[in-house]
């Protein structure tokens, strides 16, 4: 008795049964019974003419197929792989959920591997294609400072916490002082990039260059210039606070000026006594009334 099978022999039997649509809309709705498969009309499905069967599964052998049936999580986890990266290379927005199905037609022996995909990942099993969330603004970092390991992510989560407050930013960086001097020398360029690009950008131009001169310094000398810099970077933070909040104030002011300067407008007053009264430039006057009449 021959024991090979023909060339690809049950491959291109269920290709050609699953060319057509009415077969596939059977084999969903009538034999698998999937829930979503009475929202599935036939001129929403989509023939796509692919293969993503491997070269060393090109003709299977009747004495490998247990081995195969064995490998199946894999092959299929492989084959929806390929699929999601062709949809990628697309620039699709949203990728098309994959619903795996595999038509078994062995005579001897039942199908006993587990239909079950996230099984292949053993221990990572409970975790896998399911994300957890880190909200740092909701997470207690305090007890994981109190060890003053060489370990930077304590750090970097409690001040992440209070970026956008400079205050809090400000008695938070004092705070973590010890913590940033028991930094080995990776970890502290890795403070120093975190630093630039979330404690530069809140320093003015001016303060900038101020700034890349103490981190230089850190950068060269390590742990022992940790506390010059962490006073410095205090001071500038403190610094373009005050300037901010004089910055606020002046432009309070000049917001005030500006309505007065309208109801004196709409009062009948000129261009001159509306300058005279509100101390603003003649030409802004000017340009208040005429985006008044627009």
């Amino acid at each position: 008795m021959c024991k090979k099978l023909p060339p690809k022999e049950h491959d291109t039997t269920f290709k050609f049964l699953f060319s057509d649509k009415d077969e596939i809309l059977l084999l969903v709705k009538d034999i698998l019974c999937y829930t979503w498969a009475d929202r599935i009309e036939e001129d929403s499905i989509e023939l796509v003419k692919t293969n993503y069967v491997t070269h060393e599964f090109s003709q299977v052998e009747a004495d490998v197929v247990a081995t195969v049936k064995k490998e199946m999580q894999q092959k299929i986890l492989k084959y929806m792989i390929s699929i999601w990266a062709d949809e990628i290379r697309k620039d699709v927005q949203i990728l098309p959920a994959i619903i795996p199905i595999v038509v078994y037609n062995g005579i001897g022996e039942r199908w006993s591997v587990s239909t079950n995909l996230i099984e292949a990942f053993d221990i990572f099993k409970d975790d896998v294609f399911r994300y957890r969330v880190v909200d740092i603004i909701e997470l207690d970092v305090k007890e994981l400072l109190e060890t003053k390991e060489d370990v930077l992510l304590p750090v970097v989560f409690y001040l992440e916490q209070v970026r956008e407050d400079r205050s809090e930013l400000i008695r938070r960086l004092l705070e973590v002082e010890e913590n940033l001097k028991n930094l080995s020398k990776k970890n502290v360029d890795r403070f120093l990039e975190w630093s630039y690009r979330i404690i530069r950008p809140r320093l003015s131009e001016e303060q900038k260059s101020e700034y890349d001169t103490v981190a230089r310094r850190l950068s060269e000398v390590g742990v022992n210039a940790m506390g010059e810099f962490i006073s410095n970077v205090a001071r500038l933070l403190d610094e373009a606070k005050i300037k901010d909040f004089m910055a606020g104030k002046l432009e309070g002011k000049l917001e005030a000026t500006i309505e007065i300067a309208k109801r004196l407008i709409q009062k009948g007053f000129s261009d001159e006594e509306v300058a005279e009264l509100t101390e603003l430039q003649i030409e802004k006057v000017k340009e208040l009334r005429k985006s008044m009449l627009n």
